[in-house]
This record gives C-alpha cells, structure tokens and sequence, in this order.
C-alpha cells in the first residue's frame, strides 16, 4: 500500500494535464523542488557589478547559502506535505465506481480506462449491479434482483457510505432498469460522472467532448389524459419513435420529443448537455403530473444508457405520479412490457395495461 501511494504520488506530480487532485500535484511539485534545490545550496555566489554602482560587490559564503537555503527548502517541504496531506485525507478512497450489468453477454468487469491515472489507485472496489443474463432473458428475476437492492439500500449502505465524493457510473441494461438504477441516485451530494459504451469504437468513455449544446425539437406537450388517467412522453434520439409503435390507448395523449441534432446512438457527449435535457425532461413530467386526474405518465425511450440513468435520477415520487417505462422490442417493431416505477420499487406490466 506504501508503495502505491509513493507510486501514485509521482505520477501525479509528473502528470501535465488536468488531475482529479491539484493539491497533490502542487504539493509533490514543491517536494521535488525543495529536494533539488537543496542539491546546490553548497555553492558560493560571487557578483561584481560595473564602477558607478552604489554596491560595487555581491557575495555570499557557501556556509551562508546552505542557511538560507535549508530555510526556504524547509519551507517549500513543509508547504508541499501539508497540501499532499489536505488531499489525501479529504479524498482517499472516497471515489466509487459502479457498473450495470443486466444484457445478454454484457461483462461484469467495471471499466478501469474511464477512470483518471492518478485515482486507479485509491478508488473504492468495483460494485457490479444487475442480474447477469444469457441468452434467454429473465425479466421476473432482473426486477425481483433490483427490489433487492433498493431494499438493502445498496448505494447508501455499500457504495456511497464513508463521504464517498466521486462516483463512477455506467452499463448496459433495458431502458426501464436504467431509469430505475438512476431514480437510486436522487438526493445524493456525490458528484456523478457517467460513462457510456461508444459503439463505434467499442470502448467505454467518459462524457467529456465539447458542448455541442444538443436540445429538443420545439414540440407541443399534451394537456390530456386517457381515459385511464395516463399520459405519455417519447423521446427518440437513438432511434426514431413513431405513433404507431407507441400502445393505441395512448397513441393521442403523447408528446413525441426528437433532438435537434437528427438521431444517433451516444448522441450526447457532454455531461452538462446531458443533464441539461433530464432536467428539461424533468420539467416536463412535472407538468405532466400535475395535470387533473393524470394518474401515471407512460415514458417511451430511445436514447443512450447515460441519458437514461440520468432521467431516472429526476424521478420524485410525491411531486411526480408513478412512471411506466416501456421497454422496445425491435423484432416486432413494438413495446410489448414495462416496469412500473414508484418508490417501493419496480412491478413488472403488460404493455397495454395502465
């Protein structure tokens, strides 16, 4: 353990780019500096200046330069252990990291490559969420694994705990799981930085590009309700959704939202747009329950893991009624079951049940 700390010290001191942890780096900068310098403090300095000058001479005994010297090195040291220290014990083992893995072949092993070089190691061990499935899925047991989880309070009790800071979160589920694995974070004070799988390049990244300010289409919300009290939003960034692949009961009671930017998988590479579009979602669903005899709102989602961890973390049960979030099978070209979200957790519906 000594040596990794010694071995994480020096890399951080030597990393040139943006770190996770600047005290540390300035800290170990002004300990290498104090330790060389403290390498030439043997010397003698000698100046002469040129006649006209009021001092016509400047020097300096070796044994003078070591005084001042070993001061300003003590100083330097002193400072620079005290800004190492203020990091470390502020921050050690306070970073978490989570992977979500519940589809058929997913890995289990969290993604080592998103996390910054100066925090591999001092992160908290790797905690995998999800029913690993094969190549018959088991949905039943997938939401039974996620009551579980919500009733151990597994992010609070064995992920979070301890003023955990910084916490890692990504993976690959069906959209109504991501929505519920998101709605776990709300009302956490640790900051989140989410990673996606970039299908292209088939690596997991972190959500750090440029700012391509991504929003949605202008699109009238809908004021009404079904005959059920339920409503619907759709979202189609990944994917286009069409009104007819939504359920008939709510083909006409919901808003079909698409980006701005036409569709694409990972079509959000910025953290910040990306929080930007969940709370304007957020808004939306606000307005939606709100609304007379509104019973449930019905969510329709194409969009990329990330954005959809994130919607679920604007989920707020007493302020919001009850999500339904319908999960898309692309062989028959139509939403055949859902989960419904509510703060006991999730219950597994038909698609064309409110």
């Amino acid at each position: 353990m000594i040596w990794e700390r010694f071995k994480w010290l020096w890399t951080t001191a030597w990393r040139l780019k943006r770190t996770a942890y600047p005290r540390t780096k300035w800290g170990a900068t002004l300990c290498l500096a104090a330790m060389s310098s403290g390498l030439f403090s043997i010397g003698v300095l000698a100046i002469n200046f040129e006649s006209g000058y009021v001092i016509t001479s400047l020097s300096l005994t070796a044994k003078e330069v070591s005084l001042y010297s070993l001061f300003l090195c003590t100083f330097m040291a002193i400072v620079g252990a005290a800004l190492i220290y203020s990091e470390w014990n502020m921050k050690t083992r306070h970073t978490a990291k989570v992977l979500i893995s519940a589809m058929p072949g997913a890995s289990c092993d969290f993604p080592d490559n998103v996390l910054d070089p100066t925090e591999k190691e001092f992160c908290r061990e790797a905690v995998t969420l999800g029913l690993p499935q094969g190549k018959v899925e088991y949905i039943a047991e997938q939401v039974k694994r996620y009551n579980a989880e919500l009733e151990a309070d597994i992010f609070r009790r064995f992920i979070l705990h301890d003023r955990c800071q910084r916490l890692y979160i990504g993976g690959l589920a069906r959209v109504p799981f991501l929505v519920a694995y998101g709605a776990c974070l709300r009302n956490i004070s640790s900051e989140i930085l989410y990673f996606d799988k970039f299908h292209r390049e088939g690596q997991w990244s972190l959500l750090t590009e440029e700012d391509c300010k991504i929003s949605f289409e202008d699109t009238a919300i809908k004021t009404g309700v079904n005959s059920c009290g339920d409503i619907g939003l759709a979202i189609g960034f990944t994917t286009p959704i069409s009104r007819e692949q939504i359920p008939a009961e709510l083909q006409d009671f919901t808003t079909i939202l698409t980006s701005n930017s036409g569709h694409k998988r990972n079509l959000v590479k910025n953290q910040v747009n990306l929080q930007n579009l969940s709370i304007e979602v957020a808004e939306i669903l606000d307005q939606m329950s709100a609304l007379p005899n509104c019973r449930k709102v019905h969510l329709f989602l194409s969009v990329q893991s990330s954005l959809a961890l994130d919607i679920g973390r604007r989920f707020q049960e007493g302020t919001q009624r009850n999500w339904v979030i319908h999960n898309f099978d692309s062989t028959t070209n139509t939403y055949k079951w859902a989960l419904e979200l509510s703060k006991n957790g999730l219950q597994e519906i038909s698609a064309t049940k409110g």
